[in-house]
């Protein structure tokens, strides 16, 4: 005991802190940089080379990929179970074979998808520019990856430097220049060249050129030009030069300022108390050194919310083992109590030590802790079978070791096998597929290792301290013992009241009307599991889950530009300022209930995260800001969607994929599917991901530009200098790579007028305008292009308002009413249900497996001590109207059910056999004995009710606290404590009523039979006289 105690303490020291266990990676990603300027070029000359070099590579179960004008990016995930070391290299070995990618196109990088979780989010934001952010941001990340404890940081937020030379038509024209002279001088200007070695016997000597132009001022020196009577000209006389930045559509703002942050980032080995702990240290060693006009904040440190869960399911553990206690002492005699509660810490320091990384290296996370949790009152369930079987033989035989053997023997086998069939339950856990099930493993896991060694601290540690057990009250004669003994002995005649006054004569009642009982059991399971298709109790694939953060996201249209992006987004962020002022003057809260508020833009949209004050610090939930926030926006121009995120955010509510190769067929599918959905109420933010697409301006030589002997690619090439800008070099500057692009000045290619005004220059340095020798005419082109397993894919998405209705409910509707017609109308096209609907297939048939296995496996166990086919039929009843009772308690508490609670029902069905099996075996005992068949019945109902009423209430009394838990926290974990609980006791009242009404059912068959085969021998006896 004191062993593993000690070992189990020491490992628990040591176990990783993490909120979630984490995914197995699943994926391998195959990106090539192909700077085509086209979606569909990347599509044609790599995207779908990729797909077709992969075909008929084992153990791929999906391939999509994202085409775009910078290049292809394929991910290849894995079928479950198979080898992602295999399946990568099978993956490199067909991508390396590919010889017909373009040639401007990167070599393909083929990578393994690896675990990388958030960690802490550090923001240095402030009014300083861009160059001041950003070498802070430099130093503060060298400083935190000097610690050791820090392995990863992505910085966001950061700009490219990048040096334009800007140089204006009409001036190289009155100059005699052309914009690739200039390019030229300033490559011949600026390098860094290695001119040989003098080698001899004495010794060696590197010749070198070197010029490198590395600051602003060393380029404008570069000489262009020398016009004839001896003017030097520098590249600053010609041209603009500018030190700065690639132009972005990235804006990146804390709490209203400038921002760069800094991410870091955890692996699956890692600690994050140890790295939340570092990284503290170090920012607050950093902070002194600031400058005055830039701030530094940690922000989203995952730790705390870690903790802060931790803690909160301590507290539901520590509050389960007070009442479990409570209820032990109540029932037992004190002292048996006592040793069978000090079993727990044995228990799950036993249990620790099979998470350690000696064994199955698990992490004490949010799951692993629920584990606990429910093995909380499931646990003591044997102990106090075993404990309770010893203290009455040894009261009846004397306090020897041989009646405290005696007494572990004769329950050995129900509580050994019931512990195995509650093991095999929550072991199928790990047989079902998708994240969810993958996470709920982790549940499984520790619940299963608190079982084993409640096996071991049953059957052999706990004999070993009652076999010294004083047989006497257990109580001294002191007020507070005395009343407690008083509280126990009324505690003890109300049971044995209820047994012998009511129960004994009801169950008489029930096994006389046994036929009429179980009918009306079948019509209860009938009812209940009703409500559910009914609506009484809704039912969801995943619940809404309370978010402390508030996430907004916006997307506007493709021709917006960024420029309004930014514009929409800072209002929606000053918006938000002042509601969080309204707030806190309202309700006269010490601290704003947005202290945190970040805001990050692209091309097309924008995201505002708001972070939110700890709950208890404010009486109004995470909806209630939102609504509050979302109510002062008004229109916003060019915006196609507002979305507001409250909640835990999985897969898309309603996802339903469009594959076809016809883009017009995908477009017109796509919006008869937009159109339908919006009819249903309750959703929301309906969202095509192949959109309008990007204008593009198409030019055609002319033939009068053939003529002046001009060629498309050399157009194409003048216009790309002019406009994109000519890269010369790239420096390196420090540690970064600094592009130096020759191009037109800003405001010059801003409109299409200044591409109508372009000049070009023919091959005989003749300059003439553009619309002279090309013909331009604009169109829309597809920015991205997507495609799943081998297809282009478009994929409509939207919200659901759960409360209104379910995504399965639309999703039938649209598959009776329209996706079938849209198959017949678009032979090319086929539809699949992503998102939340083929998680819940995935989830949901594997869980149906992992239930059947886990029903055989329960059977075969209980088949074993009973030596009996129809038995353990029998005791598995339990089980459905366990369901019930996890059905009713969502009722009570109006919980929808969900694959949560589904989990919950799984790892139940090992539980409630166990008290089914404690009655039967008693049964049997009596049977045994000689006792007729219904005196046997009563006398195990009877016999077994406080064993029977004590497991169940103090399985119960371990989930109490976290059922009726209000913290958003817990909400995750709810669902399933509720079907246990109830799923419990609901099958308490089975164990004691159902179970021998339906074993004196099984009697009357087994009669029947023994009347049907004498009856046949006696027919059999006279027909043979008769013959005689």
């Amino acid at each position: 005991m004191a062993l593993i105690l000690v070992a189990g303490v020491m490992t628990a020291l040591n176990l990783r802190v993490e909120a979630f266990p984490p995914l197995p990676p699943n994926s391998v990603s195959v990106n090539v940089i192909y700077s085509s300027g086209s979606a569909k070029s990347s599509e044609e000359g790599v995207t779908i080379k990729i797909e077709e070099a992969l075909q008929g590579v084992p153990g791929i179960k999906k391939i999509s990929s994202t085409s775009d004008g910078s290049g292809s990016y394929v991910t290849v995930e894995r079928t479950s179970g198979y080898d992602l070391n295999k399946l990568y290299r099978d993956v490199k070995n067909r991508v390396d074979g590919i010889a017909t990618l373009p040639e401007k196109a990167e070599k393909p990088v083929i990578s393994r998808e690896i675990y990388l979780e958030d960690a802490v989010s550090i923001h240095l934001y402030g009014d300083a520019d861009q160059d001041a952010l950003q070498d802070t941001a430099r130093n503060l990340r060298d400083q935190l990856l000097a610690n050791k404890a820090i392995e990863r940081i992505n910085t966001n937020g950061r700009q490219t430097p990048e040096i334009t030379i800007q140089v204006d038509e009409q001036q190289l024209q009155a100059l005699g220049l052309t914009s690739s002279d200039i390019a030229q001088r300033v490559g011949a200007s600026s390098l860094t060249e290695a001119g040989g070695e003098l080698f001899s016997k004495d010794g060696s000597l590197v010749v070198k050129a070197d010029q490198q132009r590395y600051r602003l001022r060393e380029f404008e020196a570069i000489l262009i030009k020398e016009t004839t009577d001896g003017q030097r000209l520098t590249l600053g006389d010609v041209a603009r030069v500018r030190d700065g930045y690639e132009q972005s559509a990235v804006m990146s703002r804390f709490n209203g300022e400038r921002a760069i942050w800094l991410d870091v980032k955890m692996y699956n080995t890692s600690d994050i108390m140890q790295i939340s702990e570092q990284v503290q240290k170090e920012v607050a060693a950093f902070r002194s050194r600031l400058p005055d006009n830039i701030k530094v904040e940690v922000w989203n440190d995952q730790s705390h919310y870690i903790a802060n869960r931790l803690t909160l399911l301590l507290d539901n553990s520590l509050m389960g083992i007070l009442l479990v206690m409570f209820l032990l002492a109540l029932f037992l005699n004190v002292r048996v109590a006592f040793w069978v509660g000090a079993g727990l810490p044995v228990i799950f320091a036993g249990a620790m030590l099979l998470m350690g990384p000696n064994f199955s290296n698990l992490s004490l996370n949010e799951l692993t802790t629920f584990g606990f949790i429910i093995a909380l009152g499931i646990v003591v369930d044997d102990a106090v079978v075993v404990g309770e079987s010893i203290y009455s033989e040894r009261e009846k035989r004397g306090a020897t070791l041989h009646s405290t053997i005696r007494g572990a023997q004769r329950v050995t086998v129900p509580t050994v096998f019931g512990v195995l069939t509650t093991v095999v339950a929550f072991m199928a856990l790990v047989l079902v597929e998708g994240e969810m099930g993958k996470i709920f493993s982790f549940f499984a896991y520790a619940a299963a290792f608190c079982l084993i060694f409640s096996l071991i601290e049953s059957k052999l540690i706990l004999p070993a301290h009652l076999a010294h057990l004083k047989m006497d009250s257990g109580l001294s004669r002191n007020p507070i013992s005395a009343g407690w003994g008083w509280l126990q002995g009324k505690v003890h005649s109300g049971l044995s009241y209820f047994t012998r006054k009511l129960y004994r004569p009801f169950i008489h009642r029930m096994l006389k009307l046994r036929y009429a009982t179980v009918i009306i059991a079948i019509a209860l399971f009938i009812v209940v599991i009703g409500m559910v298709p009914s609506g009484k109790i809704r039912a969801v694939f995943f619940p809404d889950i309370p978010s402390n953060f508030i996430m907004v996201e916006m997307t506007l249209e493709d021709q917006a530009g960024y420029g309004l992006v930014q514009a929409q987004a800072i209002e929606v962020e000053a918006i938000a300022a002042r509601v969080n002022e309204a707030l806190q003057a309202e309700y006269q809260l010490q601290q704003p209930p947005i202290p945190q508020l970040m805001t990050l833009t692209t091309e097309t949209g924008a995201t505002i995260i708001a972070g939110l004050s700890p709950r208890d610090a404010r009486p109004f939930g995470t909806q209630a800001v939102a609504d509050r926030w979302q109510e002062q926006i008004g229109p916003l121009e060019g915006v196609l969607k507002l979305k507001f995120i409250t909640s835990w955010e999985g897969e898309a509510d309603i996802s339903i994929e469009l594959r076809a190769q016809d883009a017009e067929t995908l477009k017109a599918a796509g919006k008869q599917v937009r159109e339908a959905l919006a009819q249903y109420s309750g959703v929301s933010g309906i969202q095509n991901s192949m959109k309008a697409g990007q204008a593009q301006i198409d030019l055609q030589l002319r033939p009068e530009g053939q003529a002046m002997g001009l060629t498309t690619a050399m157009l194409a090439q003048q216009i790309q200098q002019a406009y994109q800008g000519y890269e010369v070099q790239r420096i390196q500057r420090g540690r970064d790579e600094v592009k130096v692009k020759v191009r037109y000045p800003d405001e010059q290619r801003q409109r299409i007028d200044d591409l109508n005004n372009a000049r070009i220059r023919t091959a005989d340095g003749r300059v003439v305008p553009l619309s002279t020798v090309a013909e331009l005419s604009s169109r829309y082109v597809a920015t991205e292009i997507e495609r799943i397993d081998r297809g282009r894919v478009a994929v409509i998405t939207a919200d659901l308002d759960k409360s209104v209705a379910s995504p399965g409910e639309i999703l039938a509707s649209l598959d009776a009413e329209l996706f079938g017609q849209l198959e017949l109308d678009y032979r090319d096209l086929t539809i699949h249900l992503g998102g939340e609907a083929q998680e819940e297939a995935e989830t949901t048939n594997s869980l149906k497996g992992a239930f059947i296995v886990a029903l055989i496996a329960i059977y075969t166990l209980l088949a074993i001590p009973l030596k009996s086919y129809v038995q353990p039929l029998l005791i598995m009843t339990a089980i459905p109207f366990g369901i019930i009772g996890a059905l009713l308690g969502h009722w009570l508490h109006g919980v929808p059910l969900s694959i949560l609670s589904m989990f919950g029902i799984l790892a139940l069905s090992g539980v409630v056999v166990n008290d089914s099996l404690l009655l039967i075996s008693r049964y049997n005992e009596s049977r045994a004995d000689g006792r007729p068949v219904k005196l046997a019945l009563v006398d195990a109902g009877c016999n077994r009710m406080r064993a029977i009423i004590l497991t169940s209430v103090t399985t119960y009394a371990g989930l109490v606290p976290l059922i009726w838990e209000t913290a958003e926290n817990a909400q995750f974990l709810i669902p399933a404590a509720i079907a246990m609980g109830y799923g419990i006791l609901f099958a308490t009242l089975i164990t004691l009523v159902l179970i021998p009404v339906l074993l004196l059912i099984s009697e009357d068959l087994n009669i029947a039979r023994w009347w049907r085969q004498r009856a046949a021998t006696k027919t059999h006896a006279l027909t043979m006289e008769t013959v005689e």
